[in-house]
């Protein structure tokens, strides 16, 4: 959260605490969106998230006369959150009518995942990434409903391990397994909707109740290393991180804000509040201002008005991918491939990230650029492919390239080109980003470093490769310059004769392009090695600590 924001939203709890009505109506709206993501994805398939969401925001505000520091109200109300959604699932696992209830718990089909795709217009490995999210267990759900936001930017690792109770070290670790999980239940996904099937697969599910499951992942999971046919279905995953950095909130639907607010009523002023239990278990501090919400009486009616509402929005994301000329797979039936985009937004069009582009085709002859499992990056990383030319090398599918969302436009057109070659790259990557809406980079010598040595270790030891021959990869090498990086991302290619072809021929990839227009990314380093069989090119992306 930056400076200003953290100020505005101090500001802004004050108020509320005081009693001002506008105030707190703006804290709702501004955070709803944040809690639904948070809640709804960690109880995918739950119909209670609505009452989960308005729990946590109606503590929130009847606990704000006891956060002492209005400027951390986010990462508190994250906290929040975090612990309703616990203490939900303890309240379901131990309930005497769980086992009745559990058919009213999960709704496959029409849940969040359904949203998320809707919404956002996921396609390719994204929407592969989302559908993935119905195989892990409670607690990794929970933990990447927090992860999730910190790819996008809505979130600081500090924030989720706070929200954790962990040590940014433990979390960093919790994160690591997380990521294994979830990679692995991509394959699954994948694995189901091969077409035609795998005959061993079809023989392994013969006693699958279709329902996705820790235990049903691991075993098709084990089956897809193990098979032949099924095991090349682990190649070609880009990290999960590069796939959801930048990617919106799903919007809470109005009734739900409108709800809170309903619930909320009039709220004491800061005197007369009392610290709130954060723990999610222990009573409540209350103002008088709960009473007339009748929760409990309507819960099975707002519980069938949801599951409704949802299977609504279900149906007209099916009815739209069959107008559209393909059918996505929702719930636990296999679907007829890898799924086909819905039409984009005109106001924010997405990116496949996995569509393949013409040089892509041969990638087999190379080997992968996915990075190294042995080594696990504690932090955010996005790296896209190499692109050498049509006519000299192949390219691997690109990596961990991130379309970002908007920010304010960048360096004017009108600036005179200059006349050395890294500077004219650096000026058309700015150029784009301006088109694009992003703020210009700022050329960096440790990145320009970093990417001259690539260019020449390129050249010398004749290797076309995002990891050089001695296993060390851009984060790793970017690190040795002494760049503290948050974000990292690198464009590679070989045979451009000039800036603008190198450039024509990344901003026709869409994994380097993504790179390119990353509004997350502030600096840049451009290297370039001269010689027979190159030039040999290298982009260097990041952000700072």
């Amino acid at each position: 959260m930056s400076t200003q924001h953290a100020a505005e939203t101090a500001a802004l709890v004050t108020a509320a605490r005081e009693g001002d009505a506008q105030a707190q109506d703006a804290l709702v709206s501004a955070y709803l969106p944040l809690v639904y993501n948070i809640v709804g994805r960690a109880l995918n398939g739950s119909v209670d998230v609505d009452d989960v969401v308005q729990e946590t925001m109606l503590r929130a505000l009847d606990g704000l006369g006891g956060l002492r520091s209005p400027e951390r109200f986010r990462s508190w109300l994250v906290a929040i959150a975090m612990n309703q959604v616990r203490a939900h699932w303890q309240a379901r696992s131990s309930a005497p009518g769980a086992v009745e209830e559990a058919g009213d718990l999960a709704d496959p089909g029409a849940d969040f995942v359904d949203l998320t795709v809707v919404q956002l217009q996921l396609s390719g490995q994204r929407q592969e990434t989302a559908r993935a999210t119905r195989w892990l267990e409670p607690d990794d759900r929970g933990l990447l409903s927090l992860w999730w936001l910190e790819c996008a930017g809505e979130l600081t690792r500090a924030e989720v391990a706070a929200a954790l109770d962990l040590s940014p070290q433990h979390t960093a670790v919790r994160v690591q397994r997380m990521k294994a999980q979830l990679e692995a239940a991509r394959v699954v996904v994948r694995a189901l909707d091969a077409r035609p099937s795998c005959e061993e697969l079809r023989a392994v599910l013969a006693s699958w109740d279709g329902i996705p499951s820790a235990l049903w992942r691991k075993r098709i999971a084990r089956h897809a290393r193990g098979c032949a046919r099924c095991s090349g279905l682990w190649s070609g995953l880009m990290p999960a991180e590069g796939l959801l950095a930048g990617l919106a909130l799903v919007a809470a639907a109005p009734a739900l804000l409108e709800g809170v607010r309903s619930a909320s009523g009039p709220m004491a002023p800061a005197g007369s509040a009392t610290r709130i239990d954060t723990s999610g278990t222990g009573p409540a501090p209350r103002t008088g201002r709960r009473a007339a919400r009748g929760r409990t009486a309507s819960r099975g009616e707002s519980r069938r008005l949801r599951r409704v509402r949802r299977r609504a929005v279900a149906g007209a994301v099916v009815a739209a991918c069959v107008v559209g000329g393909g059918l996505w797979y929702f719930g636990t039936e296999s679907g007829s491939g890898s799924g086909t985009a819905a039409a984009e937004r005109s106001d924010a069009p997405v990116v496949d990230l996995s569509a393949p582009s013409a040089a892509e085709t041969s990638r087999s002859a190379r080997p992968t650029a996915s990075p190294s499992p042995s080594k696990p990056k504690k932090k955010k990383r996005t790296t896209a492919s190499k692109t050498p030319s049509p006519a000299k090398k192949s390219t691997p599918a690109p990596r961990r390239s991130t379309p970002q969302a908007p920010a304010p436009a960048g360096t004017p057109r009108t600036q005179p080109a200059p006349s050395d070659t890294v500077g004219q790259v650096v000026a058309l990557v700015n150029r784009e980003r301006a088109t694009a809406g992003c703020g210009p980079l700022t050329a960096d010598p440790q990145l320009q470093k970093a990417a001259q040595s690539h260019s020449d270790d390129m050249a010398a030891r004749g290797f076309f490769d995002h990891t050089n021959p001695d296993g060390a990869d851009p984060g790793q090498r970017i690190t040795a310059t002494g760049y503290r990086w948050s974000t990292e991302g690198e464009n590679i290619a070989q045979g451009q004769q000039t800036a603008q072809d190198v450039m024509n021929s990344w901003m026709n990839s869409p994994g380097h392009r993504a790179n390119i227009l990353n509004c997350s990314f502030k600096d840049i380093g451009v290297g370039v090695h001269k010689g027979t069989g190159g030039p040999w090119w290298t982009q260097d992306f990041g952000a700072r600590l």
